[in-house]
């Protein structure tokens, strides 16, 4: 399944934002700190084995984000209040006609996510999409979130589970992501610097969860333990920071620590 228009694997997401008394940046609480947000965002790989660059434009009305905007695509963003409840993306064409690709929709329980329903490949036959998926979660606390992934029969609408997992949050940062598939687990956790997240002041997208990897602060290394296979993966970041503490470049690392696999610049 695809992911919205933020693949950021290497960026962030939380479900609240706690008071950090070790986070430096104190004067995130100030009105001009929270009004910082991305203008620009490029990707930039040192091969094209290993993606294609790209730089996205975004677009708000006061902190909420309207639209993400590349040469090749575009993503809108529908909100009900201060909560985003639809994504919707589309591929342009050489002639410019925008086709849609994705859609997602949200609902929430009590301002927290409940659901996410995800439809892609939309065609004449299959007009409300060829795919449908489903995840549920449940706000167990304010620090843990477990989650069930489905998919969907588009005839029949019948559910059938694929996966489940839990979230566990500290400080307003993911720092474990477990992930049950079969007799198969996966379980990632997560260290942080004490800087901001350069998307932590677009408003709703800390409610969606892991989907936009959207946290308090920035991801430096994240360890991926398999089942059935021996050795854990690592993977590093390293950052440039402007004089707010907001990433102005990011460099994401391979799993041999050596290698860069890509890198994201932000203009504000």
């Amino acid at each position: 399944m695809k992911n919205i228009i933020f693949v950021f694997s290497a960026l962030l997401a939380l479900t609240s934002c706690s008071n950090n008394d070790n986070n430096s940046s104190e004067d995130t609480s100030s009105s001009e700190n929270n009004s910082i947000l991305p203008k620009t965002i490029s990707y930039v790989y040192p091969n094209v084995n290993l993606g294609t660059n790209s730089t996205s434009t975004l677009n708000y009305d006061g902190n909420k984000i309207i639209s993400s905007v590349k040469k090749d695509s575009k993503t809108t963003f529908i909100y009900e209040g201060n909560l985003i409840t639809k994504q919707e993306q589309f591929d342009i064409d050489s002639n410019g006609k925008e086709i849609k690709d994705v859609e997602v929709l949200y609902t929430y329980e009590s301002g927290k996510l409940k659901t996410r329903i995800t439809r892609e490949y939309f065609t004449t036959k299959y007009p409300n999409g060829e795919y449908i998926g489903k995840t549920v979660y449940t706000h167990v606390s304010n620090s843990l979130i477990s989650y069930i992934d489905y998919t969907v029969d588009i005839d029949t609408q019948i559910e059938t589970k694929i996966s489940e997992g839990t979230f566990t949050y500290k400080d307003g940062n993911l720092i474990e992501d477990k992930n049950v598939r079969g007799v198969s687990t996966s379980t990632r956790t997560y260290e942080y610097d004490i800087k901001n997240n350069p998307l932590k002041n677009i408003l709703g997208l800390d409610l969606l969860l892991k989907e936009t990897e959207i946290s308090r602060n920035n991801i430096l290394k994240i360890k991926r333990v398999d089942s059935g296979l021996p050795n854990p993966s690592v993977y590093l970041t390293n950052y440039i920071y402007n004089d707010k503490d907001f990433p102005t470049k990011q460099t994401s690392l391979a799993g041999d620590g050596k290698s860069v696999e890509y890198e994201i610049e932000y203009t504000y």
